[in-house]
């Protein structure tokens, strides 16, 4: 009997689960460190201080104010986009232009995985500089004293533009890998750009909505300054940008593994379906943006809309008194509150003790205009009577952005004081009948306000485009100054009893005192 021959125990070799995490870790901190990202970023920083923030230090102190050029209009972006481009195009060229394509082709990681960490690493880059000049930005406006919340949707879309921009770039590094990939990629950043800016500043709706630089919706119209003070961002349009940029970015980096190299038919067909995921939601995005419509808060997109985002936001008001009548404000208008306080109290004065005096005046969001009218900067109504100011309306004293110069005390008095008399008479969103007119001129002129002054006030509350100003002169103006020359009690008394059929419409310049 033989013995048997004892067969060798082998050896189960253990499962490497945690090789590829650590390797692709370790791929991306070299690509990390050997990429050129941060030879760029001094030249953006000193672009983003000049073209996002240096502008935006001489508007309103109200963030949807402040930030209107470099959020609104997308300067961040394109601060960022163009550079981000020639770099991401300089990286995926890389290997090609030092003719190691054939030699990483040929390791053991797929190709198009080695790209991707190299393109990873570059995006990086580009988005944390760019989080940390926004938010060096906004911490500057917090020291400033800025009022309302910042518009951190319209972060979130730059931060993906700029993600963007960088697949963008990479995927023509990729392909062409060239010396002159660069430049081209970063003229090709920069003519999108400027094509978005052009079809943006001339399509204020439909598909055009979803470009970057496109202000209309949540940074445009005369409600812009109180976004994120009375109610909050609205974020419908904002995600229906973020899809569309990440869907950009995701085809330009699934087409990168379109190519023989790319290791195999399977990855190919993987990098096909995400080339195709991306296009699909770049154009569910456009077509959300086509349905997009201007509410009083913002555009909404009915597929995307939440009603709870369109909730007020509360806050405790800072108050005063004018003429002896309690003022209020929002918080965010805190700093205005005794220009308004100042503004108010002649034309108070003027009509304390008539009927439909207001007990109180308080501040309201101002809506988006959805007409041609344009909503009314201030009313007058309820029981008992509340004034209500949309204080957004008006160019407030202070920084004015891109006015002329800074607007003056008196030119906000002026506006607020016709604004006022306009609702007393109850003109409407216009100047009124004649009658009414008169009246407004006369209890402008109580207020302070010359005569000669006052049809270039009166023209500024049509709506549309009308004839230049003329000389105070006319029935409308002699009616006015009769009612001027009137004793204050004999005008108090005319006016308490005729003051209903006055904002009825129901009275001539003849049934004047």
């Amino acid at each position: 009997m033989t013995a048997a021959t004892a067969a060798p125990v082998r050896q189960r070799t253990p499962r490497a689960t945690g090789a590829v995490p650590l390797n692709a870790t370790r791929l991306l901190w070299i690509e990390l460190r050997r990429n050129a990202m941060p030879w760029i970023l001094p030249l953006i920083a000193a672009l983003f201080w000049f073209d996002s923030y240096r502008p935006s230090t001489g508007t309103v102190p109200l963030y949807a104010l402040r930030t209107y050029w470099n959020m609104g209009q997308g300067h961040t972006i394109i601060d960022f986009g163009p550079f981000v481009a020639g770099v991401a195009a300089w990286m995926g060229s890389r290997d090609g232009r030092r003719g190691l394509a054939d030699l990483v082709t040929a390791t053991a990681r797929p190709r198009w995985a080695a790209q991707l960490a190299t393109w990873a690493a570059t995006a990086i880059w580009a988005v944390a500089a760019y989080l940390v000049f926004v938010g060096v930005m906004f911490a500057v406006y917090v020291h400033q004293g800025v009022g309302g919340t910042p518009p951190w949707w319209y972060v979130a879309v730059g931060a993906t533009g700029v993600i963007a921009f960088s697949a963008f770039g990479f995927a023509i590094g990729a392909f062409w890998p060239s010396r002159f990939a660069a430049p081209v990629a970063a003229f090709g950043g920069f003519l999108a750009m400027y094509l978005s800016f052009q079809i943006g500043f001339h399509h204020t709706s439909g598909w055009a909505l979803i470009l970057p630089t496109n202000s209309s919706g949540n940074f445009d119209g005369s409600a812009q300054a109180d976004s994120g003070i009375f109610y909050p961002w609205l974020p419908d349009l904002p995600i229906a940008r973020i899809m569309f940029l990440a869907g950009i970015a995701v085809a330009a980096l699934g087409l990168t593994g379109l190519p023989a190299r790319a290791d195999g038919p399977r990855l190919r067909r993987t990098a096909a379906v995400v080339t195709l995921a991306g296009v699909a939601s770049a154009g569910i995005a456009v077509g959300l943006a086509d349905d997009a419509r201007l509410s009083a808060h913002g555009m909404v997109i009915p597929a995307l809309h939440d009603a709870a985002n369109g909730a007020a936001i509360t806050y405790a008001p800072a108050c005063g008194r004018a003429a002896g009548v309690p003022v209020c404000l929002n918080p965010a208008y805190r700093r205005w509150l005794p220009d308004v306080n100042a503004a108010l109290a002649p034309v108070l004065a003027e009509v304390a003790g008539l009927p439909g005096t207001p007990v109180r005046a308080t501040q309201v969001a101002t809506a988006y205009p959805t007409g041609t009218a344009g909503p009314q900067a201030v009313t007058l109504g309820g029981h008992p009577p509340v004034l209500r100011m949309s204080l957004g309306s008006f160019n407030l004293p202070g920084p004015c952005g891109f006015c002329d110069g800074p607007a003056a005390m008196k030119q906000f008095a002026d506006q607020m004081r016709r604004a006022f008399a306009q609702a007393f008479v109850g003109a409407g969103n216009g100047s009124g009948g004649p009658a009414q007119q008169a009246m407004q001129a006369a209890l402008l002129r109580g207020a302070g306000i010359p005569f000669a002054e006052l049809p270039g006030l009166m023209a500024a509350s049509r709506n549309g485009p009308g004839p230049p100003p003329g000389a105070a002169t006319g029935p409308v103006y002699a009616a006015a100054r009769r009612l001027a020359t009137l004793p204050a009690a004999a005008r108090h008394a005319w006016l308490a009893a005729h003051l209903a059929a006055l904002r009825a419409g129901r009275l001539t310049l003849n049934d004047l005192p």
